[in-house]
């Protein structure tokens, strides 16, 4: 507790920040209306028809005007993070003892001077993170040159500020950050994600400011901060390295669009434009050159609106099970090397009628060939040269004029490959294809149990074969596809993204991983998820060593880093424990020690035109902010809707579908279990948890919707609850 004459002194010492704050906004509204004018006047200038200004001066205008916008745009930007910070100046203040000397170092969401003296420091800046790495005593910190500052942390003090007021101060000798954080957690949730400057916790700050690695793999568990870590990091990267980075340079890979929508708020709160967000399949259409059949959506709902320990299978679902496999990997590259020597125009070479070069020597030539991590099509400009240079010998150099009509030809034939056309092939001769998958079984020493039967293999080849005369392309096939592009003709390497960051990394299959490390072969990666939370069929990772080493295929001098998050913070206690046992291990990871209601586990109403679930969710609403009923289908979530057909109070609710691009909690949501991936809730109340629609086989979808709660859980069943829950 601080004494009077403390606090005086803190009061003061906001009101000298607010006054600084006012004056610099003053200056940098000042400049911007300055240098406005300016770019006004010299862009009139310039354009100015009757100005007879040499090229020259002209050159030199517009690059003025540049450099006039570039400074007009850094100061609107700090302009709007002044006053973000004119609502709350800091949130935090360290004193620090170095070399006889204590400093006073006050913590916001951006730095504040006045050219000579700080008074805040940016979160993101070296000296900052000894408030989330240190408690009091000794501490340290390494500056932009690489020199640690090592010394003391004498006071530690957290502020809860609300513009000229000081609402809370929380001054001990232990870490405070978990009281702040119990209490920001007992708050009842928003339709979007805040930020968490003031409560990082040690390990999230380590993967926040980790930079010196290429391909970057976090592990946590649900309610761990991932996500919020990951915008954070964004927000680090943009700080501390702004000179060669700025928002149009990072891209975020999100499971769909509602997420998307739920965390674009972060970077704003915290002074930083939003970078792209999009998911996986908006990102790779432009790359696809046939119409798409269906979305990831579609194989979630088809996945999981069936038993997957029971067989027979629906088409839909052999189709995923096939496509999502390494088998359909194996399939693409035998079926590639099997058309190799056709993509190759590799045949006998003639000249003016007499064979020059045998078929069999070409062969020899190509196989000879550095083929690593280079495409088909590269590979034939290397052959056509090779080619030349046996020709040329052959036919000697008086013949030059043949030699490069034959090396024109053989370019000609490369420049003619059609992806499209040798995909469509794949599935032009259905004995040829089914024997290619069942040669694959027997390699690879696939299960009984794994494998498809010859009628479900022909069923998919009808499929997929019909609908690519009519130019469109099953979902499932689309990663596959790309794939097959890159290794025939190379992808268009997305140079402008330095850094990638792919949220959920448990839901991608490796083919995905393959497309992405193509298409972003020169990025820094970050990838963030949950092996507990894997909903995607067919990408059951065991570790991240897999996703890592397809990420890094074909890069030289890759540096990796794996790290854990250990600790969740959504949840209570009691709502965790529950989740834990679903999973079978209680110790997979800590908790905040934050108690609440023990979970319900309800017995619903057996009249199928009613629900408990229904007056539950409206009593809550009285009492929270978002509430969820979440159902394992979307199916399953038009039918509960349905129920209220009629109902007075069904304008209270609303049925959440893929086609949604905003999370809203203004009324309950009905959401299926895969688009609630990655958001969090005040109550979730978790739909028909019975043995049918929760077999054992799927204890990751009911971890993952159990572990969306925040407050409340409630379980709700018909017939027999779950052997999951037992």
């Amino acid at each position: 507790m601080i004494n009077e004459k403390e606090l005086k002194q803190e009061k003061d010492y906001l009101k000298a920040v607010l006054y600084i704050l006012d004056k610099e906004i003053q200056k940098a509204n000042t400049k911007i209306d300055d240098y406005s004018k300016d770019i006004k006047r010299d862009l009139k200038y310039t354009w100015d028809p009757d100005n007879q200004a040499d090229i020259e001066y002209w050159a030199m205008n517009m690059m003025n005007v540049e450099v006039q916008s570039i400074v007009a745009i850094n100061s609107t930007s700090k302009v709007r993070s002044y006053l973000r910070m004119i609502k709350s100046a800091y949130f935090a203040r360290i004193d620090f003892e170095s070399d006889g000397e204590t400093l006073p170092i006050y913590i916001g969401i951006a730095t504040l001077d006045d050219g000579t003296d700080f008074y805040v420091y940016d979160w993101r800046s070296p000296i900052a993170s000894m408030f989330y790495d240190y408690e009091m005593g000794e501490a340290s910190y390494t500056t932009p040159d690489g020199n640690v500052i090592k010394g003391k942390i004498t006071l530690k003090r957290q502020y809860k500020i609300e513009g000229e007021n000081i609402v809370q101060i929380f001054d001990t000798d232990m870490q405070v950050i978990d009281d702040v954080l119990k209490q920001m957690l007992s708050s009842k949730a928003s339709d979007k994600m805040k930020n968490i400057v003031n409560t990082i916790q040690k390990e999230q700050n380590r993967v926040i400011r980790k930079n010196d690695v290429d391909i970057l793999a976090v592990q946590g568990p649900a309610g761990s901060g991932k996500t919020s870590v990951a915008m954070h990091k964004i927000a680090y990267l943009l700080y501390a390295e702004r000179a060669k980075i700025n928002n149009s340079n990072i891209l975020i890979i999100s499971p769909n669009d509602i997420f998307s929508n739920y965390i674009s708020n972060v970077l704003p709160e915290i002074g930083e434009d939003n970078v792209y967000q999009t998911t996986y399949m908006d990102f790779i259409k432009s790359h696809i050159d046939f119409k798409i059949k269906g979305t990831m959506n579609d194989l979630y709902e088809t996945y999981y609106s069936e038993n997957y320990s029971q067989k027979p299978h629906s088409l839909g679902f052999n189709s995923i099970m096939l496509k999502f496999g390494a088998t359909y990997i194996n399939l693409i590259e035998n079926f590639i090397n099997l058309k190799r020597n056709e993509i190759l125009g590799i045949d006998d070479i003639t000249s003016d009628g007499k064979v020059v070069i045998e078929k069999e020597y070409l062969e020899k030539l190509a196989n000879e060939l550095e083929t690593s991590g280079i495409s088909l099509y590269a590979q034939g400009k290397k052959l056509v040269e090779k080619i030349g240079l046996h020709v040329s010998i052959k036919l000697g150099a008086k013949n030059n004029g043949a030699i490069q009509k034959i090396k024109k030809a053989l370019t000609a034939n490369l420049d003619k490959i059609k992806v499209k056309t040798i995909f469509v092939d794949l599935y032009s001769d259905e004995n040829r294809f089914i024997n290619m998958i069942e040669d694959i079984y027997n390699t690879t020493g696939t299960s009984q149990t794994n494998r498809l039967s010859i009628k479900e293999l022909h069923d998919i080849f009808v499929y997929t074969q019909s609908l690519l005369m009519k130019n469109t392309i099953p979902f499932e096939d689309v990663s596959g596809y790309l794939y097959m592009k890159d290794r025939i003709h190379g992808s268009a390497n997305q140079t402008q993204i330095k850094y990638l960051v792919v949220d959920e990394a448990q839901d991608y299959t490796i083919m995905q991983y393959k497309v992405l490390a193509n298409l972003f072969r020169n990025a820094k990666v970050t990838i963030l998820g949950d092996l507990n939370q894997n909903i995607t069929p067919f990408a059951n990772y065991q570790n991240y060593d897999t996703i890592v080493n397809v990420l890094k295929e074909n890069r030289q001098g890759v540096r990796t880093d794996m790290n854990y998050l250990t600790k969740t913070y959504r949840s209570t206690y009691e709502i965790n424990m529950f989740a834990k046992h679903i999973i079978g291990d209680t110790n997979m990871y800590n908790q905040i020690d934050r108690h609440g209601d023990e979970v319900s586990i309800i017995k619903d109403l057996p009249d199928e035109n009613r629900s408990k679930v229904f007056t539950d969710a409206l009593e809550l609403k009285k009492y929270y902010n978002t509430i969820a009923i979440i159902t394992k289908t979307q199916a399953e979530a038009n039918k509960l809707k349905a129920m209220l057909e009629g109902n007075k109070k069904s304008n209270n609710f609303k049925v959440v579908t893929g086609k949604d691009k905003v999370f809203s909690s203004d009324k309950i949501m009905i959401i299926p279990s895969y688009l609630a991936k990655g958001l969090e809730f005040d109550v979730a109340l978790v739909y028909n948890a019975n043995n049918n629609n929760y077999p054992a086989e799927h204890k990751k979808l009911l971890y993952v919707v159990c572990t969306r709660a925040m407050h409340k859980l409630n379980i709700y069943y018909k017939d027999e609850l779950t052997k999951l829950i037992k």
